[in-house]
């Protein structure tokens, strides 16, 4: 699905597109279509064609070294096409084993030292590996149900990540920034615990009350959030980007605390916190 108006984005040789608004269409359409009623009404044919051998070339050949996040965002929307293909019963992907290459690769390339993909650089510290860590996570793990690899590094990296001052200092956080670190920590107390016993356990309970204590005074009545008090993306005007992502940020941070049942909501669609399957097997 291309930008109002625009042509449709053109397929590279393995049938899939690389890059561009329509691979984060595949998300939102898709998730919009679902909370709607019966979803995507046809599978997604670049994924559901695409053998495991060209997946894995692709997967070899995203930009790990110096794109992380987009590296990211790429698995994020393949593995969304691969969930809705799923959905029509007939195995997604003609039977080529593309989803199970998919997270067999991930598996096999996950860096036992952070256990992310990608690279930090000296320009922008673990910016892109964490972000894109959070985008690759969430379409693929997270929404199939499946535990993270080393989920204590990651923690580790995320943590450390946090206090880069680049980032996260006075006056430069904004939701994607939070969002990708929030998400992260979210899921992985889910395996090692949020209690007192839980993995650095304080360290995260203290760095999502701070959060709270920055983001919640920024909500404007009527409005909602603006994206974030600097001028990276949209600004700190209140819109709906800021709102949703911040909405689901302060979710996810509450969760963390062990108080979001006191809210008056639940993320659904991109944000939603359960799996949306169990492995490559369908939960309903």
């Amino acid at each position: 699905v291309p930008e109002f108006g625009e042509p449709l984005p053109v397929a590279d040789t393995d049938g899939f597109i690389g890059k561009g608004a329509a691979l984060y269409h595949v998300l939102c359409v898709g998730y919009a279509l679902d909370l709607l009623g019966p979803g995507l009404p046809h599978p997604v044919r670049g994924v559901r064609d695409m053998t495991a051998r060209q997946l894995v070339a692709r997967l070899e050949g995203l930009p790990w070294r110096t794109a992380a996040w987009g590296a990211g965002a790429w698995i994020d929307s393949l593995a969304t096409a691969a969930h809705w293909n799923l959905r029509h019963g007939d195995g997604g992907d003609n039977g080529h084993g593309t989803p199970e290459s998919l997270f067999g690769w991930l598996l096999t390339r996950a860096d036992p030292w952070t256990g992310m993909w990608g690279s930090p650089s000296a320009e922008e510290g673990r910016l892109q590996v964490v972000n894109g860590y959070y985008r690759l996570t969430r379409g693929s793990f997270a929404q199939f149900g499946l535990p993270v690899p080393y989920p204590e590094r990651v923690v580790d990296a995320v943590l450390d990540h946090a206090r880069d001052a680049r980032h996260f200092g006075p006056g430069r956080e904004n939701a994607c920034n939070v969002l990708d670190v929030a998400h992260p920590l979210w899921l992985c107390t889910r395996q090692l615990g949020r209690g007192a016993g839980g993995y650095r356990s304080g360290e995260i309970r203290d760095w999502a009350e701070r959060q709270l204590t920055t983001v919640l005074p920024r909500w404007q009545d009527g409005l909602g959030f603006g994206f974030g008090p600097g001028a990276a993306g949209p600004g700190p005007e209140a819109g709906l980007q800021g709102t949703e992502m911040w909405l689901a940020i302060v979710w996810y941070l509450a969760d963390l605390l062990g108080r979001s049942d006191e809210l008056d909501y639940r993320p659904r669609g991109i944000h939603r916190p359960e799996p949306a399957r169990q492995g490559i097997a369908d939960l309903g």
